[in-house]
């Protein structure tokens, strides 16, 4: 369902999608407070205490603010929703944007060449990461491989369903 209404071009039912957003954001609030809370508990037994004390530190770090961020853009996202639910006008106003085919068709080829942007910088990152570290090599190879075989996965699904 979610597919036939990104690629297809039927009428999208825009209060679900902003429902569906609310939800997302109540989602991303909760693994924000996850990631926070692991930080909280790592002072104590948790396998993080065993780490060298630079490494401790950074991790420790990287989970608070990635956990605080999470929750940041998860209440954003919630507050926006909630906004367009409770003025229709400006619902409406989103609606239109987002519905538009020809703000639909720009918004599927910058995913298009973003996408390939990418895989080319990963591959450029691959032939340069051979000369600094081989096992930045075989993950920058790793997520080159993945991020490939999504190619081809999402191109089998959307041959079946156009």
């Amino acid at each position: 369902m979610w597919m036939k209404q990104v690629f297809e071009e039927r009428s999208m039912d825009f209060e679900r999608i902003c429902k569906t957003r609310i939800r997302i954001g109540i989602g991303v609030v909760f693994l924000g407070a996850l990631a926070v809370l692991v930080v909280g508990l790592s002072q104590g037994d948790l396998p993080i205490r065993y780490l060298k004390e630079g490494t401790r530190e950074f991790i420790a770090n990287f989970y608070l603010w990635m956990g605080i961020g999470l929750m940041a853009g998860g209440l954003v996202k919630i507050a926006k929703g909630r906004r367009l639910l409770r003025n229709p006008d400006l619902k409406r106003k989103q609606e239109i944007m987002e519905t538009d085919e020809r703000n639909r068709e720009l918004g599927l080829r910058c995913w298009a060449y973003s996408g390939y942007t990418m895989f080319l910088l990963l591959y450029l990152g691959i032939l340069a990461s051979g000369f600094v570290s081989a096992t930045l090599a075989w993950v920058l190879l790793t997520v080159s491989g993945v991020y490939g075989l999504l190619l081809i996965l999402f191109r089998m699904i959307l041959q079946r369903r156009m």
